[in-house]
């Protein structure tokens, strides 16, 4: 994670400004749900060199405008934008925190329009984070692990907008998956009608390096705590077709990947969902983030590494990545090539019941270079004492990868290793002890990974992350026997690793299999589950 002195000036205010076909499509949808008469009021909360109050000025909406509101943290930006705007009446640009500004002003207004600043919420200082809370309890929202400014600038213009009102903003993708964009989902549904998301084909913003949606709507009459509203959606190709649908939604903060898919995909979740032996993963085992050593390169380490400072008495196996765990067991004769790649294939544990680590030269001299790196300073570890002894050190039976291209996979430790916080581990619920076989056979099927893409949340190049709350949420078929199956899958797996090829029969092969041993599952449904799972996976992909 970078921090302030290591990015831009651009990254840190989020200066990086809206192409004119995004302002135009924003203020179309604007336009279309504005019916307020007479002279139209806009507020802008982040108006940069000015994108949309230019768009205004050469789009229809512009003989309506009676005045404009923009806000600006940046002088030097506002200046510029002031400079390059044509004369609106009663136009005026605040230099402020757009945060605090909505969460203290009284104006409202018939339109608010922008592109809120993307900038990470590392990045803010401590009146930033004040102002934040502040808006928060004047709409009523709890902002819960923020991760972005663009998510409190968002509601905070918004919430200015007056009954019937418009809005229309550019909005990263994470708004369907974030967990702290769950806030921005929820006060859309309770507080919006006509909601419509409107979505593009990768690159089709060449200089937008993040992948966008529009969102627009009118703020409604009645706020509703519980329910449903009919949003909209409308994915639009570079030929000019757009494809749209909608789907009923209630007020939550769950992720709303499900219903970027059809009905009928929706209707067979629900039908498997229903069965007696589809259940939680969460209700099987618990998955958890692994060890946290605060410093994965220094506390993890190769067989040379370990030569070289007479480290032996204090190594653990480890499986550095999932990436080494070709098959779906990670057996000692893996960990042995591992070791044998020169990976980091061993953890570091100084306990208080091994051998004290000051007492050894070698050792010594690999602690002191810790300190000279300034390891010892890290918060994970200088709250410890010593800060060299990595607390929480146990084995997972069952291995999750956190982040995964194709699809998450699960593996059985055979081999006993440790894992950092890089790979998950878990184990079963009490009930279920001695049938990690079988969850860890089962787990590769279209269902669950259907549910892993509902679950997650991807980023930049379409890597899919899971954290553990939604792990527990993933759909597995459970109990079935799938012992005597997993060494055919584990062999399957370690094919498609050594060829370099889709690894798409694992996922053919599990089906078949469950199909045999759970024959309620109509091949139908299942066929639609596939087509499902892989629209979304690709959906994702494509962003790379």
């Amino acid at each position: 994670m970078n921090i302030a002195t290591q990015v831009s000036p651009e990254k840190l205010r989020g200066g990086f400004y809206t192409p004119p076909n995004l302002v135009d499509a924003c203020l179309n949808r604007v336009d279309e749900l504005c019916s307020t008469s007479g002279p139209l009021s806009v507020l802008e909360p982040s108006v940069g060199e000015g994108a949309f109050f230019a768009g205004l000025a050469r789009h229809r909406l512009f003989e309506r405008i009676g005045y404009t509101v923009g806000i600006e943290l940046s002088l030097e930006e506002a200046l510029k934008a002031r400079a390059e705007l044509p004369t609106f009446p009663s136009s005026m640009i605040h230099i402020a925190n757009a945060v605090e500004w909505c969460a203290t002003s009284h104006e409202l207004f018939d339109i608010a329009v922008g592109n809120p600043p993307f900038v990470r919420f590392q990045f803010t200082d401590d009146a930033g984070a004040a102002a934040i809370a502040k808006l928060g309890r004047r709409i009523g929202v709890t902002f819960r692990g923020v991760s972005n400014i663009w998510i409190p600038v968002f509601l905070g213009a918004v919430s200015r907008v007056r009954v019937g009102g418009a809005m229309a903003f550019v909005v990263p993708a994470e708004i369907f998956t974030g967990v702290s964009a769950g806030v921005v989902r929820e006060w859309l549904v309770a507080n919006t009608d006509s909601l419509r998301i409107d979505l593009f084909e990768p690159g089709s913003f060449p200089n937008v390096l993040q992948e966008v949606v529009i969102i627009g709507g009118r703020r409604s009459e009645r706020h509703i705590v519980e329910g449903s509203r009919r949003v909209h959606f409308a994915e639009h190709f570079p030929n000019g077709v757009a494809h749209a649908w909608s789907h009923e939604i209630t007020v939550s903060q769950r992720s709303w990947t499900r219903y970027l898919l059809a009905s009928d995909h929706l209707c067979a979740i629900s039908q498997l969902k229903s069965m007696s032996a589809i259940t939680s993963l969460g209700d099987v085992a618990r998955i958890e983030v692994s060890i946290v050593t605060g410093a994965n390169d220094y506390f993890s380490v190769s067989s040379e590494e370990a030569r070289a400072y007479d480290l032996d008495r204090w190594l653990e196996p480890l499986l550095p990545r999932i990436k080494h765990a070709g098959g779906l067991i990670y057996t000692e004769a893996d960990h042995k090539v591992t070791v044998r790649s020169g990976a980091k294939a061993w953890l570091l544990d100084f306990d208080s019941h091994r051998s004290d680590p000051m007492g050894q030269i070698g050792s010594s001299r690999y602690i002191a270079l810790g300190e000279t790196r300034e390891i010892h300073k890290r918060y994970k570890t200088r709250i410890r004492k010593p800060w060299y002894r990595v607390p929480s050190l146990w084995r997972g039976d069952v291995l999750l990868s956190k982040r995964s291209h194709w699809f998450p996979r699960l593996v059985l430790n055979e081999a006993k290793v440790f894992t950092t916080d890089t790979i998950y581990r878990g184990r079963m619920l009490p009930i279920y002890r001695g049938l990690e076989c079988d969850l860890v056979g089962c787990f590769h099927n279209s269902l669950t990974l259907l549910s892993a893409e509902l679950e997650g949340r991807s980023f930049g190049g379409g890597v899919l992350e899971l954290v553990p709350s939604e792990i527990g949420r993933l759909l597995v078929p459970f109990p079935v026997s799938m012992t005597d199956t997993l060494q055919e899958l584990d062999t399957l797996s370690r094919d498609i690793v050594a060829k370099g090829s889709k690894p798409e029969s694992l996922i053919d092969a599990t089906d078949e299999l469950l199909v045999k041993v759970l024959p309620d599952i109509d091949w139908d449904v299942m066929d639609t589950i596939r087509t499902a799972r892989k629209a979304l996976m690709q959906r994702r992909l494509d962003r790379n």
